[in-house]
């Protein structure tokens, strides 16, 4: 991953890159907030009022047809607010500026766990406290991504995470035992599975533009591990 220890002039002035994803993380935040704010109090709306039909209906002589899809348009609407919900809840940027990497981590692994019933086995060791803004980021996203996949993917309940120091830079490792597959190559030739495959060109594409190293090891039937 991107080193930790930075010159003055790099302090002073951060790279591209770094804005980049500064910057992103930021949009990130405002839209999650925009959803918020926006359709998920609309849909709260819509399904307050779809209660109160509903229950004014009761006390008339409703067809059974009816009632039944007024119930399915509550149904939706409550499956599309968890829906939403899940998604501001997954990523919604935590405080990357005021807490330490290892404390981020941390959190996410046991929100992971909290949502989907797995068990991640997280170990850390001589991890820097002082770790820049952007690198911070890029560990929370190919973890999150990492496990999302994993969970989605990996047919299994149980996931090993490492992230450690060394030499300065920063290492994060996601592991599973799982069914496996096919990885992309990630050397600029098309890839046919594009769609499918990009939230993993995405974790790809954000170690590479801090100059890290991005490795994915899988094959069918002998689970996936993941190395920045």
């Amino acid at each position: 991953m991107a080193r930790t220890k930075r010159t003055q002039d790099e302090l002073n002035s951060e790279l591209p890159s770094h804005r980049i994803l500064s910057v992103t993380e930021e949009e990130l935040a405002r839209i999650v907030l925009d959803i918020h704010d926006g359709p998920v109090q609309y849909l709260f709306s819509a399904l307050s009022l779809l209660t109160g039909v509903q229950n004014d209906l009761a006390e008339t002589d409703v067809r059974a047809d009816v009632a039944a899809r007024l119930a399915q348009v509550g149904m939706l609407l409550e499956s599309s607010l968890y829906e939403i919900k899940y998604f501001l809840g997954t990523f919604r940027p935590p405080e990357f500026r005021r807490r330490k990497l290892v404390s981020i981590i941390e959190g996410l692994v046991v929100q992971h766990e909290e949502w989907t019933g797995s068990t991640v086995h997280l170990e850390t060791d001589s991890v820097p406290d002082e770790v820049p803004l952007a690198v911070k980021i890029a560990v929370y996203r190919v973890l999150q991504e990492a496990l999302s996949n994993a969970n989605r993917h990996a047919g299994v309940a149980e996931h090993w995470v490492r992230l450690w120091g060394e030499a300065g830079n920063v290492c994060l490792e996601v592991a599973d035992d799982g069914r496996g597959f096919d990885p992309p190559a990630f050397d600029g030739t098309p890839d046919a599975q594009f769609v499918d495959h990009i939230g993993l060109h995405g974790m790809h594409d954000r170690v590479a533009l801090l100059n890290g190293t991005f490795k994915l090891e899988s094959s069918p039937g002998l689970g996936t591990k993941v190395t920045v």
